[in-house]
């Protein structure tokens, strides 16, 4: 896998990065919002093998005490392959020194994360409401 780590990048198709992050369950984005957060966010990953975009991630941070890491995706049909690992110890080198890291999980990806060193936090909360709390309770990300 090649990781390429800014969003200016000429290699960024928007639509394919949305389509991406839908194929793995989260919810749809809009290409061009997405492309504003991914611009807004200090550190960006996308993983492609042989040209073809199969990973992303982005996080904001401090830069002292703590970072929020977000959509952590590789694509089904690469997974098991040891690209989640790799994509991984690339963030963790960028974002460890931060300080601490959260991030929330898809449910059936807490024992990935778990492995890697992460612990489940006992006192994280998390505010949304309408539709956005709507999908939180669907996706089982929080409890209704």
């Amino acid at each position: 896998m090649r990781l390429s780590t800014t969003s200016d990048s000429p290699r960024v198709n928007w639509q394919q990065l949305a389509d991406l992050i839908e194929r793995a369950g989260l919810s749809r984005r809009d290409p061009e919002v997405l492309q504003r957060a991914y611009q807004h966010s200090q550190f960006v990953w996308f993983g492609y093998v042989d040209g073809r975009l199969m990973a992303t991630a982005h996080a904001i941070s401090d830069m002292t005490w703590a970072s929020y890491l977000s959509d952590v995706i590789v694509d089904e049909a690469y997974q098991g392959r040891g690209y989640g690992g790799q994509l991984m110890a690339a963030i963790m080198a960028s974002l460890a020194p931060c300080g601490k890291v959260f991030i929330y999980s898809m449910p059936d990806k807490i024992s990935f994360y778990q492995k890697l060193g992460y612990a489940s936090l006992t006192t994280g909360m998390i505010y949304a409401e309408g539709t956005a709390l709507l999908r939180l309770q669907e996706k089982g990300f929080i409890s209704e």
